[in-house]
Formats: structure tokens, C-alpha cells, sequence
């Protein structure tokens, strides 16, 4: 309850200003479509993400064991820094469901390479069908240094899939050797033993994935870009819900990939947000970045601004601290120790 109200009062704050707002005057019939559709999109990209764990872990997680990984996963997300996120528990989660713990560190390793392995393929397609000034805005300073955060994160991406793709298909032994040598470290030796047995269970979760077919790379690839264009699409769907309630102009379908793809490069900068959620500095981008495509100022900003905070932070934050309370008592009170 106190991590409900936290969440309340939290929202109350960040939004007081809409005290001066008459919604209905801003809300239509043709806006309540759009934002219906918005959540629709919500529900995409999370049933997106749920399907892919489900076919990662080789059906062994039931509906609402998907249901509760998938939604502690985005609450730690949106609690912790964006260089951090939820990755750090998603294997705990995934472990309380019933699924071993070396081989639900194995469908996070394996989650990881699809999802760094969309944003690695994406920027070469970008580039072949936009001209890089749409892409990146570069007159100014402020998007010159956007360009330049973008290729160094992007680099760096190249070089983690490099990594894992190395560990996952071709020596899965050396990323084993990794762990063991992490867990020699003074303070982490008293899970030395139970890391051991993650290495063994890596290595023969690796094997079978290894012999996956094509057609499983492609379902789970495939799921892994429809999470990602879902989560981007959420903006562009707001935009053109109140397209007409203010000075937007109703998006074209080239503005529409110009948009999905300038988020796409966002992501990648916000790798260096210090701040949990990416909260301030991805407003900051939001308005700069998107500028062309949302009003600088007034309350249709804020109401898109608003909304998509809602859709893409608060409704995990108010859902996690639900479920997070009885997740840790069922799975951490003392019937139930963590083996």
C-alpha cells in the first residue's frame, strides 16, 4: 500500500499542472479512438514480449507466471537507470517461475542478443531509406552531439552483439569461464558454487539453442522487433491523437517512419541517462529531438507528453507495486529461502 501511494503521490506531483486543463475541451471522439489504440499498442508490445519468454523458456511458464516476469521486469526498469534496467533481475523472476537458474540466465542472455541485435540491423535499414538529415537533424550543436552519442553507443552495441553471439553460438564455454572468474571476487564467493552450476547449465542451454531451427530465430526475432516498433509507435499514435486538438498536423507516413526511427536512435543515447526510466532526460529529447513533429510549447505537448509517460512508465510503476509485494513474500518469506 505504501508503494501504491508512493506511486500516487508521485503522479499527483509530476502532473499538478493539468490543474488549469479542461480535458474534454482537448478530447474527441476521433482522440479517444486514437488513444484506445494507444493501449492497444501497450498491449502489443507486452503480449510481444511475453510470447518471446514463452517460446525462450520452451513453454514451461504458465500465462500468469509470463504475465508477473514481464510486468516485475518493467517496474525495475522504470525504478532503476536506464544503463542498468530491469535485465539484472529479469533471470530471478524468470527462475521464480519454475525454470532453472542457469537456464533462465541463458533466456535473458539470448533476450539481450535479440533485443541489441534489433538495434544493430535497424540503423543500415534506417539508413537505406532515410537521408541521415532527417534522421538525425544534424544543423546545430545540440544534434551534432546527438550524432556523435549515437555512434559511440551504437559502436558499443555492435561490439556486445559481437560478444554474445560468440557465447551463445560459437564458445559457449568462454562466456561459462566468465562467470566462474566474476564469482572469484572476494565478495561474490559465497555464490561461488551456485555459479558453477549456472556455468554448467549454460553451457547446455547453449547446445540446445544452437540446434534451434530457422524458423524458431525468426519467430523470436521477430517477436523481439514487434516489441520494439510497438513500444516506438506509442508516439506516433498519440501525436495523431490530438492532431487535431491543437497546432499538430496529422502525420504523413513518411513522418511516421521519420518519428519511429528517431526514437530508435534516442534509445541508444539514453544508454548514459543516469536517471531511473530516463526521467527529465528523455523529455529533453522528446521535445528537441521530435520537435518538428510536436508542438514546442502549450498543452497539447503536455498532454502528449503526459500520456505517454502514463502508457510507458506510471501504468508499470502502479502495476509493479502491486504485484512486487506478494511476489517477494510468496517467493522470499521463510517457508521459501532461496535455494
Amino acid at each position: 500500500m505504501f508503494g501504491l501511494a508512493g506511486v500516487v503521490w508521485q503522479f499527483t506531483s509530476e502532473f499538478s499542472s493539468f490543474k488549469e486543463v479542461w480535458l474534454p475541451d482537448y478530447i474527441t471522439g476521433y482522440t479517444t479512438l486514437f488513444l484506445l489504440l494507444a493501449v492497444l499498442t501497450v498491449m502489443i508490445r507486452d503480449g510481444a514480449g511475453m510470447l518471446r519468454l514463452w517460446l525462450l523458456s520452451e513453454k514451461k511458464i504458465t500465462f500468469w507466471g509470463l504475465f508477473r516476469v514481464r510486468m516485475l521486469y518493467e517496474f525495475t526498469s522504470a525504478i532503476t537507470p536506464s544503463a542498468a534496467g530491469g535485465s539484472t533481475l529479469e533471470m530471478l523472476f524468470i527462475n521464480k517461475e519454475g525454470v532453472k537458474f542457469g537456464e533462465s540466465t541463458a533466456i535473458c542472455i539470448v533476450s539481450l542478443f535479440l533485443d541489441e541485435l534489433f538495434f544493430v540491423l535497424s540503423f543500415p535499414i534506417m539508413l537505406m531509406i532515410l537521408p541521415i538529415q532527417d534522421l538525425f537533424n544534424v544543423n546545430g550543436t545540440f544534434m551534432a552531439s546527438i550524432l556523435s552519442l549515437f555512434l559511440i553507443g551504437y559502436i558499443f552495441k555492435v561490439v556486445w552483439v559481437a560478444i554474445l553471439f560468440v557465447g551463445i553460438f560459437i564458445k559457449p564455454t568462454a562466456l561459462a569461464w566468465m562467470i566462474k572468474q566474476i564469482f572469484k571476487i572476494k565478495f561474490l564467493r559465497r555464490w561461488k558454487f551456485a555459479a558453477m552450476r549456472t556455468a554448467a547449465d549454460i553451457r547446455v542451454c547453449s547446445r540446445r539453442m544452437r540446434v534451434k531451427p530457422f524458423s524458431f530465430w525468426l519467430q523470436t526475432g521477430g517477436l523481439s522487433a514487434l516489441l520494439w516498433i510497438a513500444r516506438f509507435s506509442i508516439v506516433n499514435v498519440l501525436i495523431m491523437a490530438f492532431s487535431t486538438s491543437g497546432d499538430v498536423s496529422f502525420l504523413s507516413f513518411y513522418d511516421n517512419i521519420i518519428v519511429v526511427c528517431r526514437q530508435i536512435i534516442t534509445m541508444v543515447v539514453m544508454m548514459i541517462a543516469p536517471t531511473p526510466g530516463g526521467s527529465g532526460f528523455i523529455e529533453v529529447l522528446f521535445e528537441s529531438y521530435l520537435g518538428e513533429y510536436v508542438p514546442a510549447a502549450g498543452v497539447v505537448l503536455l498532454l502528449i507528453t503526459s500520456m505517454w509517460r502514463l502508457l510507458t512508465y506510471y501504468n508499470y510503476l502502479i502495476i509493479g507495486a502491486i504485484i512486487a509485494p506478494k511476489w517477494i513474500a510468496r517467493n522470499f518469506s521463510k517457508k521459501n529461502k532461496i535455494s
